[in-house]
């Protein structure tokens, strides 16, 4: 009896206890499910990042290049916006920022299902629209963005680069980048990229299910990136940009009125270095861009046509051109420090006769028939001096034929080469700019690596004597940008002293503060004697005075003995695409070069200029950089136009 009410009772309390759990279980559950169910979901904690603003760029006077300034962009959740409502929320953006319905589904399909991403800026009346009419446009938001700008327009464009939205690959190799940030594309943006970008910041919301945020948690401000200080001017840098775009006004010019080319010229560029250091005082590249257009994005239109118009490249550090006589500069030095003249020739002051034609003595495949630029003419006695000032091809075909017949096969075979190698040419000089082209002094050895691995480039027979004779004049397989070209002048008439080109001299933080200055680097010696140095700044002279730049010079008047250069007109030859039966060929105009120095008598500034398919470098380039001179020199510029004289 004792157990079976012992066994009621006991039955009595788990009934009580299960009924008590259902209960409580249909409470939570059922009664009070919403309540519950509302307190998790408002529990849940966003980080929402904030774009920091890319450092400010100033030239060497501080004045500023490119800034950053906040301003109001459309920002889309998706996750907030229902799949039902998604394709009314896109005919909305497309009507309200007048953008074709394909570029906003474009970008809403490039964030994926689920992205937060930024659609575009706004002035200030639609961001204020928006924030208006927020219940009619469920996941679009207003935030402040720091955009960048360029306060000089195109002013240095190619110096500067331009920005955009991290590429595929940029986000594989920097997993960190926001995708809603920006990253430098080319120039400075690129290659300091990483001190530009600062440090993004973060606010922690709480927000419920759908996103909306109910409180804000706190978090930390964005951190703006370094301002880098360049070396250029702009004042300078105006100066030369306008005179690229005035060489090619002035080649084509020449073009009509002789009637003689092929092409019209449409592209130029320049350098201006200082070459007791290296820094970059101007760089230019001629058609530019605004690098402002890259900042809201471009549509494919827009990008097509700047594509056609061939802005992108820096030719200044990305262009290879032969160096023609320019080169002869090299060619001079490797001269008289080598004690290596023309056959029968002892001294730089003995005379040759500069005919109008060399009959070469080469048994091989070479070219037997040389004509100096002056044919049918010839151009008198001439030692190295004169033959420097007039540009006699014959004077300086003759120490390569020297060179040749007395060390064929033998490392002094390269001597030339050697020399130009060590003043920066066939190398990159390693300036702090992306996409540096690397440039070309031929030798033996690279002949044989041609055959061998492309041999469309070079005859069977390889390297020939004749290929000397043409690398001694800047010609053949001879390639330079034009700052290979203007360091390597640099290195000459500062008495042998290889500076490493900088366009970026100090980087300060947010607060002023110095936090990495770029030393000029000194990369090497070359060994260049004072009195080569001395002596080929004295001939530069002679070719602004009385040379083949006379001409150009003549509106500096007495102020012409301060300066020097040598003239340059590059054989193009003919421009192929494709290998094989598939090559298609056409035929190139010359390119003009002119390479300058001034003051002559204490240089400090090296001046090159080219004008591609330009035509005479004493006609074309030469009077570009006497323009740009007269400026460095503090002398009012004197207009660039037509000579009507030739000059090599």
């Amino acid at each position: 009896m004792k157990l079976s009410w012992r066994l009621t009772w006991m039955a009595v309390v788990f009934v009580a206890m299960f009924a008590l759990l259902f209960t409580r279980l249909w409470f939570v559950q059922i009664a009070a499910g919403e309540t519950y169910s509302r307190q998790a979901d408002d529990q849940i904690v966003r980080l929402d990042s904030s774009l920091a603003p890319r450092g400010n760029i100033i030239d060497r006077d501080g004045i500023a290049l490119a800034t950053s300034s906040l301003e109001p962009w459309i920002l889309v959740d998706r996750k907030q916006i229902p799949a039902e409502d998604e394709e009314l929320v896109i005919q909305q953006l497309s009507g309200l920022l007048g953008l074709a319905a394909v570029e906003v589904t474009s970008a809403f399909e490039q964030a994926g299902s689920g992205g937060r991403f930024l659609l575009a800026g706004v002035n200030t009346d639609t961001a204020f629209y928006v924030l208006e009419h927020l219940d009619e446009l469920p996941g679009v938001g207003i935030e402040e963005v720091p955009v960048r700008q360029y306060p000089q327009g195109d002013v240095m464009a190619h110096v500067l680069g331009h920005i955009g939205r991290p590429s595929p690959a940029d986000l594989e190799e920097n997993p960190k980048l926001d995708p809603n940030s920006t990253v430098g594309k080319s120039g400075v943006e690129r290659y300091y990229d990483d001190l530009l970008q600062g440090i993004p910041g973060f606010e922690a919301n709480q927000v419920n299910a759908v996103g909306r945020v109910l409180r804000p948690l706190g978090g930390e401000p964005a951190e703006a990136g370094a301002t880098l200080q360049l070396t250029t001017d702009i004042d300078t840098q105006q100066v030369l940009e306008d005179a690229l775009e005035e060489a090619v006004r002035l080649a084509n010019q020449v073009k009509v009125t002789t009637g003689e080319y092929t092409n019209l010229a449409e592209r130029s560029a320049g350098v201006v270095i200082d070459v007791t250091d290296g820094s970059i005082l101007a760089m230019g590249s001629y058609p530019d861009f605004n690098p402002e257009v890259f900042v809201s994005g471009l549509t494919q239109r827009e990008f097509d046509e700047l594509l056609e118009d061939k802005v992108f490249s820096n030719l200044a550090i990305q262009a290879l051109y032969p160096p023609a006589s320019t080169f002869k500069a090299i060619t001079y030095a490797t001269a008289v420090e080598e004690r290596l003249f023309p056959e029968g020739v002892s001294s730089a002051n003995q005379l040759i006769e500069c005919s109008s034609r060399l009959n070469a003595p080469f048994t091989d495949a070479s070219q037997l028939v040389w004509r100096n630029w002056t044919w049918p003419n010839d151009d008198g006695l001439q030692d190295l001096h004169t033959s420097f000032e007039r540009s006699c091809n014959i004077y300086f075909w003759q120490i390569a034929l020297r060179i040749w017949n007395d060390f064929k096969g033998t490392d002094r075979e390269d001597v030339i080469q050697d020399w130009a190698r060590s003043v920066g040419m066939g190398e990159r000089t390693g300036i702090d700019l992306p996409y540096e082209a690397q440039g070309i002094v031929p030798d033996r050895e690279l002949f044989d690596e041609w055959l061998d691995e492309q041999p469309w480039r070079v005859r069977p027979e390889g390297w020939l004597g004749g290929d000397l004779m043409q690398t001694a004049v800047g010609q053949g397989a001879v390639l330079s940008t034009p700052l290979q070209l203007a360091s390597a002048y640099a290195t000459l008439v500062n008495g042998g002293t290889f500076w490493q080109p900088r366009v970026v001299s100090r980087a300060f933080d947010v607060d002023g503060q110095l936090i990495q200055e770029y030393e000029p680097e000194a990369i090497r010696n070359v060994g260049v004697t004072p009195a080569t140095t001395n002596s080929l700044l004295a001939d530069m002279r002679r070719v602004t005075s009385a040379g083949t730049a006379a001409a150009a010079f003549s509106d500096m008047g007495a102020d012409a003995y301060l300066v020097g250069g040598k003239t340059g007109t590059a054989q193009m030859g003919q421009e192929c695409e494709g290998i094989g039966e598939a090559r298609v060929c056409k035929e190139r105009d010359n390119t003009a070069w002119f390479a300058g120095v001034a003051p002559v008598d204490d240089p400090k500034y090296v001046v090159v200029v080219v004008v591609e398919e330009g035509g005479s470098g004493g006609r074309v380039a030469a009077p570009v950089a006497r323009h740009i001179m007269q400026f460095l020199l503090g002398l009012e510029p004197t207009d660039i136009v037509d000579t009507k004289v030739e000059g090599d």
